[in-house]
């Protein structure tokens, strides 16, 4: 769930996001944007974890100019990747240092993405992440949702459209839980509809470039 706010302020938000069903720690931001970055992060079926503010850097000819990224993201098979969320309206102002950090941090073994609002909202993105959160936070009894997996892999061989698996006896909440928290994917776009189509999350191809595609960077 979304825990009480900290501090507010006009187009800012000081909080917390808490998805258990998926973490074991919660994940703090410091705008709106933040906010809903960690909800379409949190959504993609290749994210293992995601870190607040995980570290800082120093930058320039002399290590004078501090940087601290905002999310350290680490995926399935491993690999991590290092957020700045900024929005669209700042990256002029901020290419120096922008790139500076991304040729630091390239050196340092990671890669680096800047992610704007054009990312996290595009298509509604961000609204359909937010209710698959509300699916992830739903009590499904572990018998149901052994039950929708045997229906997926026996029926349908771990691929099926989700008003085809509810005509099987399945509740739309146990298997769009089941997407929550990533026992199950959906492809790229996130439709949370009895259109789309289910499949068991292996997460074994790359990680970055899915990630990539949810999101809609080129």
């Amino acid at each position: 769930m979304t825990r009480k706010v900290v501090t507010r302020a006009p187009h800012r938000e000081v909080g917390i996001v808490n998805a258990a069903w998926l973490l074991d720690h919660e994940v703090e931001h410091e705008s709106y944007l933040e906010k809903r970055f960690i909800m379409v992060a949190l959504s993609c079926p290749v994210v293992l974890d995601i870190v607040h503010q995980p570290f800082e850097v120093w930058l320039g000819p002399d290590n004078t100019h501090k940087y601290t990224p905002d999310f350290l993201i680490t995926f399935a098979n491993g690999d991590k990747v290092v957020i700045e969320v900024k929005p669209e309206v700042f990256l002029k102002e901020n290419e120096v240092r922008l790139t500076a950090a991304r040729s630091h941090l390239a050196g340092l073994g990671y890669i680096f993405l800047i992610v704007t609002e054009k990312h996290i909202d595009a298509h509604g993105l961000s609204s359909r992440a937010l209710l698959l959160m509300r699916y992830g936070r739903l009590f499904i009894s572990a018998s149901d949702a052994l039950k929708c997996r045997q229906i997926l892999e026996d029926q349908f061989r771990g691929n099926a459209i989700v008003r085809d698996l509810v005509e099987h006896g399945v509740s739309e909440a146990t298997i769009w839980n089941l997407v929550a928290t990533h026992h199950f994917r959906v492809p790229a776009g996130l439709n949370v509809s009895d259109r789309e189509t289910v499949s068991i999350n292996h997460s074994q191809e790359d990680c970055h470039a899915f990630f990539r595609t949810w999101l809609g960077l080129a």
